[in-house]
């Protein structure tokens, strides 16, 4: 857990939330269990046990959950965000590929050149990759 803090009244806590479960044995931190409790799973959090910035909290999603604009919006923005993912990896994917066959084509051009100056085909081979049945057959 990383704390930054900004201000005497602001503080940013950092929290890599796999790690809570060996995280949140090792402390004693009540509030910041409580977030952290209130962040995984915010409809089964106690309010008894809860801060008021929690309680706060609490109350602010639950407008936010009841009113079906937001909740669209919500939807609307989360799909974007799977939509941007999904065109970035598909674009690596095409330019990948696209990559490994530019790739593929200079070692022809080069091993076909490398023949025509009669190199033996056993370097060709080994300087390429190529088996020597591949290099008689360009």
């Amino acid at each position: 857990m990383k704390k930054i803090i900004l201000t005497d009244v602001l503080e940013f806590y950092i929290l890599e939330l796999p790690k809570f479960k060996k995280y949140y044995q090792n402390t004693n931190n009540t509030v910041l269990n409580s977030w952290i409790k209130f962040i995984n799973k915010p409809e089964v959090i106690d309010m008894e046990e809860t801060t008021k910035a929690i309680k706060k909290a609490k109350q602010v999603l639950e407008e936010i959950s009841q009113d079906e604009h937001e909740r669209y919006l919500a939807e609307l923005r989360e799909k974007y965000i799977m939509d941007q993912a999904d065109i970035e990896e598909a674009g690596y994917d095409k330019g990948y590929k696209a990559a490994i066959e530019q790739s593929n084509q200079r070692i022809l051009v080069i091993a076909k050149k490398f023949k025509e100056q009669n190199v033996d085909f056993e370097i060709i081979s080994k300087a390429t990759g190529l088996t020597i049945d591949e290099i008689k057959n360009l």
